[in-house]
């Protein structure tokens, strides 16, 4: 039978045996073995030599590297991820988190913390962004809408999980929103070009393409939402939207035809414009 020590060896040293398991990086390997197993990493790699890997364990271990190593989300397999210090159950009915679109929290933290303050997540996803803010500023109402059922039920089962009191709806964009009812508005929609390539890479192709494509240019998705926060935001609100490292310039474009001030892109923690805001001053 083979040990714990012994798999993790194999599955981690330099490949030397046609037999042994497929290859992805080591800590990834730690990471699913501590899935697999239900045990920390310390416990985990302070296996003893002659610590028995139970066969189904090490078939089920096996067949992760091996969908690992073929690209599928590390998040997908271990069934959460981390934000914002938040641990999130994922599912392919949803993007993973990246750590980019804490940027969006970020600068959403930057408005002064109101009682009774509205907070509205279009497009919420796993619920990351809404629950980030939740936790942040608990004295606001916040509410995130999604228009896929399935995605819902991931974030109401993260708020359920976190204590975090958000209220959700299935829908697209503002439009259960009452006018002029916001303090701010946050999202991340689909801005990936239908043509990049990337949506066929590793990692992208398995998940939500329509969480991702925003149309021939990219800009499909948010085209539509500005107008539609626009409408939804109280004078003096905030609209901030994430999108890629080449469109800070038309998402601004964009801010400014519908009437938003004090447009402004600011960076991601690699330096690319990642998030666009301006404010609704009626």
């Amino acid at each position: 039978m083979t040990t714990v020590r012994a798999f993790l060896a194999r599955a981690t040293g330099r490949p030397s045996e046609a037999s042994g398991p497929p290859r992805c990086p080591a800590r990834e390997v730690w990471t699913l073995g501590c899935h697999v197993l239900q045990r920390p990493l310390a416990r985990l790699l302070a296996a003893d030599a002659n610590e028995p890997l139970n066969p189904a364990d090490e078939a089920r271990w096996r067949a992760l590297i091996a969908r690992r190593a073929q690209g599928e989300p590390l998040a997908y397999l271990v069934g959460h991820t981390e934000f914002w210090s938040l641990t999130l159950t994922v599912t392919p009915d949803v993007l993973v988190p990246r750590p980019e679109t804490e940027i969006l929290v970020e600068q959403a933290l930057g408005m002064p913390a109101i009682d009774g303050a509205c907070y509205l997540d279009a497009g919420t996803g796993s619920g990351a962004v809404a629950l980030a803010l939740k936790k942040e500023r608990p004295q606001a109402l916040v509410a995130a809408c999604d228009r896929s059922p399935a995605a819902l039920a991931v974030a109401r089962a993260n708020a359920a999980a976190l204590g975090l009191d958000v209220a959700f709806w299935n829908g697209s964009w503002t439009e259960a929103i009452a006018a002029r009812s916001c303090d701010l508005v946050v999202s991340n929609p689909p801005y990936v070009e239908s043509t990049d390539p990337c949506l066929d890479d590793d990692g992208l192709r398995y998940e939500p393409r329509g969480a991702l494509d925003g149309g021939a240019d990219g800009l499909r998705a948010i085209a539509a939402l500005i107008p539609a926060a626009a409408r939804v935001l109280r004078p003096g609100g905030r609209l901030l939207i994430e999108h890629g490292a080449e469109q800070g310039g038309p998402v601004r474009s964009l801010f400014e035809r519908a009437g938003l001030a004090d447009v402004a892109t600011h960076p991601d923690y690699a330096g690319h414009p990642r998030v666009t805001g301006g404010l609704w001053h009626g």
